[in-house]
Formats: C-alpha cells, structure tokens, sequence
C-alpha cells in the first residue's frame, strides 16, 4: 500500500507548532523562533520523514536549498572535516550540498557555470593546494556583480577585494610555533620553510617563514642563513632540506636545539633524514610543525603542532551564506582571520614519553 505522504501541517501538530513556525525553521529564518521549539521541529521533520516539495519551494522562493562547494582538491587531511562541517549546518535546514573539484582557473570557471545552471543558491570555494587560480578573482567578481552569495576560504588574492573571506593567520602561526620554542629556552632556532622563492609567492609559505624570524628578532636571537632551508612544503623537499642542514652542522661542529618546519608533509621527511643520522627528536633537537593530520597524535615522537581552523572556517562560512540568503539586501562583506591551535605533544620535549600503555574497552 502507498504510504501517505507527510505535510507541514502533520510536522506542525507532533511539534505542537503554527504551520508558519514549521516554515520558518525550514527555511532558515531561526531568529524568529526559540531554540526549543526549533529542536521539536527538526526531531518531528526527522522522525515523521517529511520532505519539502522542493520543487514548488524553489519555484515560489528563487531557491533550490543547495550549495555549492568548490575545492581545490579532494586529497588530503583537510578536505573531510570543513565538507562535514558544511553539511553538519546546511542538513538540519534542509540544504545539501554539491561538490566540484577544480585543480585550476579553467575547471572552477566551468564549475561555476555548470553549479549556476544547476540553479545553486551560493558558493562556498577553498583552496588546499598551490594554484595560479588563487591569484585570479575576475570570475569571483561577476558573481558578486550577479548578487549570488559566496565565500572563499583561505585562498590568497591579489589585492583586497570586498567579499566574504576567511583566512588562517599564517604569520601569527610562524610566531608562535618559534615563541613556543624559545619559552622552552631555545636561543638557536633553525626552519625547513615553504617555497618562499615561488612565482607568484606562495603566501603561506612567505608569512609562515616572517613570523618565525620576527619571533627570533624580538628575542635578538641569532638567524643563521645556513640554518634555513627549503623544503618546498613537499615529503621529498623536507627531506632534502633536512640533508642540507644536517651537512652544515656537521661541517660547522654546530647545530642547533631546534627547529621549526612549516608543514607536516615536510616534517615527515625531516623526521626521515634525522632518524637515519641519529638525530633524536625531541632529545637531540625539538620540533614544532604547522598542519595536524590524525597521524600526528600516534606518531614516535607525537608531534607537536599547529592545526588548521578548518571546523571553525566551515560553520563560519556556512553561516555567511546562510545569514545573506536569509536577508532582504546585499550584507556587508566580512573578512575574517583565523588562528591555528596550538597541541603541545612530545616533539618539542614539553611532555616526557608515555612509560606505559593502557588498553581500554
């Protein structure tokens, strides 16, 4: 037998709500509604099943409740979680979302296009890779001139332009991962940095290096040019570095008591070079990275570092998007600047090795 369909009025009468409060929760308009009696609309929508006629909802309201996400790419540690945070807001209200990988300026523009035809109500771009596409906004700004909502996420431009941003405070991540280094009584403080000699300049990787060496200048701490080295934020790159620097000291009868490298890809292959020079971490030199893949916690020795804000730049995001689709006129643009977190582990020799281990159930 045909299961009858569900309609806003049965959502309305197991939430013990208006019919017009069961609106406005689903279309997002939860200013105008207290908390409690939009958790009961939600759990009814849930347990009841109900779903919009999407297509008379779009008709009447301009809108499809979809989003897209445009990404650089889908590889690596921090592609899941800001996705997850996305739909962890979007879903409650009833939006999904759809999802295009664009490695360069070509693909995101046709991503744009074919997202726009799909009647899209915003945008949501991030970059996790080095592209040219970060350096070209045209594209970016005919959406803002055709009033379609949109956000980028830790993506470098030319110049400052007036639409919602998000960035992640690379230099202020440099800084800090040397302060933690000299609070621990390091004076001589060596960095496998980012490609700082790209063209274009690969911003993250300039910012990243500048707040290391404004740490040690306040401190007048000696920058050693033998003591930095470029890793080109690659595994391949770090290791190199790492051979690079571990040549010097040997020539030199000197070497440091620590050292910052600027991404966790490029830690790897330190860790690689030190290991098979028997240089220990975090007895023989200390070390904080920038970049917290789930491996960073497990490894031998955990390791210190500075995670990307990547949760709290998808609900942000998210709700940008949410706030402009909700409002009657253009909202001022925002950009936002982000901090990375700081996990003190035991590669920068703060906490002693684990003596035993305990299993639990």
């Amino acid at each position: 037998m045909r299961r009858k369909s569900v309609t806003i009025r049965d959502v309305a009468q197991m939430a013990e709500v208006s019919i017009s409060t069961v609106s406005q929760v689903l279309n997002g308009n939860n200013q105008y509604v207290g908390e409690a009696k939009r958790d009961r609309v939600l759990a009814a929508v849930k347990a009841l099943q109900y779903r919009p006629n999407e297509i008379a909802r779009s008709m009447v309201k301009r809108r499809t409740a979809t989003v897209g996400v445009v990404v650089t790419t889908v590889l690596g540690n921090l592609f899941m979680p800001i996705v997850e945070c996305i739909q962890e807001v979007l879903r409650p209200l009833g939006y999904n979302i759809i999802l295009a990988s664009t490695p360069d300026l070509e693909s995101e523009m046709q991503a744009i296009e074919t997202l726009k035809a799909q009647q899209v109500d915003g945008f949501i771009f991030m970059s996790f890779m080095y592209s040219h596409t970060q350096y070209q906004s045209a594209h970016l700004l005919s959406l803002k001139e055709e009033n379609i909502p949109f956000v980028v996420i830790n993506r470098p431009l030319e110049k400052d332009y007036d639409f919602n941003q998000i960035h992640f405070n690379e230099w202020e991540a440099g800084y800090l991962a040397a302060r933690h280094l000299i609070h621990l009584g390091h004076t001589s403080i060596a960095t496998i940095s980012g490609p700082r000699d790209h063209v274009p300049p690969w911003k993250s990787a300039m910012d990243r290096h500048q707040g290391w060496l404004e740490a040690l200048k306040e401190q007048n701490l000696a920058v050693v040019p033998e003591w930095i080295s470029d890793g080109r934020y690659s595994y391949e790159g770090g290791y190199q570095a790492a051979l690079q620097l571990l040549e010097h000291w040997e020539q030199a009868q000197k070497r440091p008591t620590a050292i910052f490298v600027a991404n966790e890809h490029m830690t790897l292959g330190a860790l690689r070079a030190f290991y098979y020079h028997g240089v220990r971490v975090p007895h023989d030199i200390a070390l904080v990275t920038i970049g917290d893949p789930a491996y960073a916690a497990h490894m031998f020795p955990a390791l210190t570092t500075f995670a990307h804000p990547m949760k709290e730049a998808g609900h942000i995001a998210t709700r940008i998007l949410l706030d402009q689709f909700q409002a009657s006129d253009t909202l001022p643009a925002q950009n936002i600047k982000l901090s990375y977190q700081l996990h003190v582990r035991e590669s920068s020799g703060t906490i002693p090795e684990p003596t035993s281990f305990s299993v639990k159930d």
